[in-house]
């Protein structure tokens, strides 16, 4: 296997040499720059395996360089080590909402600074063959939708938004149901049979290429693909291959213009290493108190995820009567973050959706719950536009 680059970043010319000189003893080609301008020339000139990156520099400071170097195509999958002195939560927040991979404070022992160092490497000798297929390449706006519960409709909505971008863009999407052994879109959709995301993770994540992929997906309709779970408590093992969920993730979000993730609920293993890879969270809730004081713990554990405030939006998904719950612009207090639409409660169509296998925008186009899905729908499109 050919020498691993890193670059190390960092305005200290003793830290540069005794950092250097210790991942150099261990068989890594290090190359050095002393600036955020200098860094960023170099990873153009020949990007390196690992970002070893200081924060307090001249010039430009380490937020900005990782800002940087996430919105170019060419060095956004490199990991990012952030290795600094700033030690605050805020400081480690903004760190993680700037795009690193890790955060270490100084000092740190050499053996957990190595330690890791070889993580990152590993995440990324996992996922290079399938990036290096199709790197630089555009890359879909990606949303994560994720419950701060069971049983709150995340799945019925994935479903759904993925319909809508696609009528609302003319654009492909890829909806993926990332929720192994837990799957019911194929039920919704009237798919007899489904498992494809089980048949990819039944294999080590480095056996799975873009092909493999794409022959697990479905068509429903032309523009929009399904990556269907199957219900089947036995294969919810599947969810231990988190470098086969991440591959997978990656496949997704650069086979289409728009990428919908089903990510089920707050708390699932996978979820750390996938949250990096959503342009935008919808956080769905309901209205009852509960729920409510269960949406604000779980935005605090996106947050220590490295999740940046600004990518997190809530959906509320109503199940009785509005006048049964609390105000949704209360919620939005509460939560501290925007509620993004308010889905009514809608038994009757919910009912007939699953009865016919058709989704309820299809259904019925005219109704209430489509008309604010339409509206989040356009939001997300106009994000979208934002950053192409």
């Amino acid at each position: 296997m050919a020498q691993e680059r890193i670059l190390i970043v960092d305005d200290d010319v003793d830290t540069l040499k005794l950092v250097g000189l210790m991942l150099q003893r261990q068989g890594y080609q290090i190359v050095v720059a002393s600036s955020g301008p200098k860094a960023l020339a170099l990873v153009q000139e020949e990007p390196p395996d690992l970002i070893l990156l200081d924060v307090m520099m001249p010039e430009m400071d380490g937020f900005e360089v990782a800002r940087r170097l996430r919105s170019d195509p060419k060095t956004a999958d490199i990991p990012i080590l952030m290795f600094t002195a700033k030690s605050q939560v805020e400081d480690k927040l903004a760190g993680f909402d700037a795009g690193a991979d890790d955060y270490l404070t100084k000092p740190a022992h050499p053996a957990e600074l190595l330690a890791r160092v070889k993580k990152l490497l590993r995440r990324g000798r996992e996922t290079g063959a399938l990036m290096g297929s199709d790197e630089g390449g555009p890359r879909a706006w990606t949303i994560g939708v994720l419950g701060v519960k069971g049983g709150l409709g995340v799945s019925s909505l994935a479903l759904n938004l993925g319909l809508m971008l696609h009528q609302e863009s003319k654009s492909d999407v890829i909806v993926a149901e990332l929720r192994p052994g837990q799957g019911t879109m194929a039920m919704e959709l009237g798919y007899p049979t489904s498992g494809g995301l089980e048949k990819l993770l039944s294999k080590p994540a480095t056996d799975l290429t873009s092909a493999g992929i794409d022959r697990e997906m479905v068509t429903y309709i032309p523009g929009v693909r399904y990556l269907l779970s199957a219900f089947d408590p036995a294969a919810a093992k599947g969810v231990e291959n988190v470098a086969g969920m991440e591959r997978i993730t990656r496949h997704v979000r650069r086979s289409a213009h728009y990428a919908v993730l089903d990510l089920g609920p707050v708390g699932q293993a996978h979820l750390p290493t996938l949250l990096p890879l959503c342009d935008e969270i919808l956080l769905v809730v309901d209205g009852m108190p509960g729920t409510v004081k269960m949406g604000k713990l779980a935005i605090d554990y996106l947050l220590r995820q490295g999740v940046g405030h600004g990518l997190l939006s809530a959906v509320l998904l109503n199940r009785v009567r509005s006048d049964l719950q609390i105000p949704w612009t209360e919620i939005q207090s509460r939560l501290n973050i925007p509620v993004a639409t308010v889905i009514p409660p809608a038994p009757e169509l919910a009912y007939q959706s699953h009865d016919r296998s058709s989704p309820m925008v299809l259904l019925q186009p005219q109704s209430l719950v489509a008309a604010q899905l339409g509206k989040l729908v356009r939001q997300q499109i106009e994000k979208a536009k934002g950053v192409a």
